[in-house]
C-alpha cells in the first residue's frame, strides 16, 4: 500500500506523542517535529504508510534516548488483556456451531489496542464492541476452507495486549488437527508492537513457534527477515496478518494471506472500500 496524504499529519502526531511519553519537554518535542517534517519534505510517493511511521518513531527514539518508549504500556495492556482472557474464551465457547467465527471476531476486535491511533484504550470495553461489530469485508468461508487444509500457518502479530486476543484464535485453530503454527513478532521495539517478551507473557510460546521479523519497524519486509522465517514463509499454506501496519507492507504480495484488522484510519478504510472503523477479514487473492 502506498502512503497517503493523511499519513503526514498522522505520523507527525505519533512522533510527538511518543516523545511526550518518553518524557520530552516542549523544546525537544518541537525539535523532533522539525526533524520529522524535514525528512518528510523528501518523502517518496512510493513509500508505505508503515515506513513513514517507522521513520517518525525512530526519530522519537533517537532524540529522546529511550529505546522502548512504550514498554510500560505494553506490560499494562498485556496484563489487562490476560485478565480479560477467561471472558474471551467464554465468549467463544458459548457458541456451539461457530466457535471459529467467534474466535476470528475476538482476534480482530483485539486490533483496537493500538496506541498509535487510540491514545487511551479500555480493554474491558472491547467485549462490548465485539457484540456490535460492523463488518466491512468478511472472507470467512474462504478462510475456513484454507485453514482446514493448511499444514503450516504463519500468524503475523501486531500489538502487545492484542496478542492475547490472537491466542484465543490460535487455540481454536489448534482444535482442527495437528498444524505447524509460527507466530511472528517484531525484532526490536517500535511503537507498542509485540516483541518476544510479549508473546511469551501472553502464553503464545506454548501454542506456536515464535519467530521475529528481525526488524524494529512497523509491518514486515519479508526480503529482510531472518533466513528461518523466509524459509517457512515460502512453504506456508496460510498466512494470517494482523493489523494495519502489516497490511500496509504485505498487501502487494501474492501468498495466501488473510488480513485481519479494524480499518482505524481513512487511508486504510479507503484502500479496502469500507467505512472507517469497520472490521476486515480479507483474502489478498482473487
Amino acid at each position: 500500500m502506498r502512503a497517503q496524504l493523511e499519513c503526514f499529519t498522522c505520523n507527525i502526531r505519533q512522533a510527538q506523542e511518543a516523545a511526550e511519553i518518553a518524557g520530552a519537554d516542549f523544546d525537544l518535542i518541537w525539535k523532533i517535529s522539525q526533524k520529522v517534517c524535514a525528512l518528510y519534505a523528501h518523502a517518496d510517493p512510493q513509500w508505505t504508510p508503515a515506513y513513514m511511521t517507522t521513520l517518525a518513531h525512530q526519530i522519537a527514539k533517537e532524540s529522546t534516548g529511550v529505546e522502548d518508549i512504550y514498554y510500560r504500556f505494553k506490560r499494562h495492556y498485556n496484563r489487562m488483556a490476560l485478565e480479560l482472557y477467561p471472558r474471551l474464551r467464554e465468549f467463544v465457547a458459548s457458541s456451539e456451531d461457530n466457535r471459529l467465527e467467534r474466535a476470528v471476531l475476538v482476534a480482530i476486535a483485539g486490533n483496537i489496542i493500538d496506541l498509535g491511533v487510540y491514545r487511551d484504550v479500555n480493554v474491558s470495553d472491547i467485549l462490548a464492541q465485539v457484540a456490535v461489530a460492523q463488518w466491512g469485508k468478511y472472507d470467512f468461508p474462504a478462510l475456513f476452507a484454507d485453514l482446514i487444509k493448511a499444514q503450516t500457518i504463519i500468524y503475523v502479530g501486531d500489538n502487545a495486549g492484542e496478542i492475547v486476543f490472537d491466542r484465543v484464535l490460535i487455540e481454536e485453530i489448534r482444535s482442527y488437527g495437528e498444524k505447524e503454527i509460527i507466530f511472528v513478532v517484531k525484532g526490536g521495539p517500535i511503537s507498542n508492537d509485540a516483541l518476544l517478551e510479549d508473546a511469551k507473557e501472553a502464553g503464545l510460546d506454548e501454542l506456536a513457534v515464535l519467530m521475529t521479523t528481525g526488524q524494529a519497524e512497523i509491518g514486515i519486509d519479508v526480503t529482510r527477515a531472518p533466513r528461518e522465517l523466509q524459509e517457512v514463509w515460502k512453504r506456508a499454506d496460510l498466512i494470517l496478518s494482523k493489523g494495519q501496519g502489516n497490511f500496509e507492507t504485505l498487501s502487494g504480495r501474492r501468498e495466501n494471506i488473510y488480513f485481519l484488522l479494524k480499518a482505524k484510519c481513512v487511508p486504510v478504510a479507503r484502500e479496502f472500500g469500507v467505512p472507517q472503523g469497520a472490521l476486515v477479514l480479507k483474502r489478498n487473492l482473487g
